[in-house]
């Protein structure tokens, strides 16, 4: 009888640890923007300084360093690709130091993938554009950040919290 109520308990306990997991998934110290007009929503962490313009094509959030941001433009349809070749000659020409080091198709929610190094007056950066194509849009989410600090901030939570409405 006393082995049955240890294993009871045992089992209360990971009943009881497993639901706290599960309730902690919300992503704590995030905050969610929502677009209505162009249809996503994205979520980053609170700590970041967010701007949208007034016809909400286009958001940007910067972390409070300045160092990492991510920005989202919502374009006419065309292609993915040819929309991604749009932005590595905006970026090529925007920059002396651009260097593309990834430009390719994606299986799964994003259609196409670029992923860049560039330098600022504060030193190198790294950056990945992600771009959707819908019927009625293209939506581009870029990171960007410190490159030796790239892998630190919280862009592949932010990336998968991009949702359509």
């Amino acid at each position: 009888m006393r082995n049955n109520k240890k294993h009871w308990v045992l089992l209360f306990g990971l009943i009881i640890l497993l639901l706290s997991s599960a309730v902690g998934c919300g992503q704590p110290g995030y905050t969610t923007y929502k677009n209505d007009t162009v249809g996503y929503s994205i979520s980053y962490p609170l700590n970041w300084k967010s701007e949208v313009t007034e016809d909400g094509t286009r958001f940007f959030v910067k972390s409070s360093t300045l160092f990492a941001s991510v920005r989202i433009d919502v374009i006419d349809v065309m292609p993915a690709q040819q929309a991604a070749q749009r932005w590595v000659m905006a970026m090529g020409t925007g920059s002396v130091d651009f260097a593309l080091l990834e430009d390719k198709a994606m299986e799964g929610f994003w259609n196409w993938y670029v992923s860049y190094d560039y330098d600022v007056g504060t030193g190198p950066f790294h950056g990945e554009a992600y771009f959707k194509t819908t019927k009625d849009h293209v939506y581009k989410l870029d990171t960007a950040g410190d490159k030796d600090r790239y892998n630190t901030y919280p862009f592949p939570t932010i990336i998968s919290s991009f949702k359509l409405q």
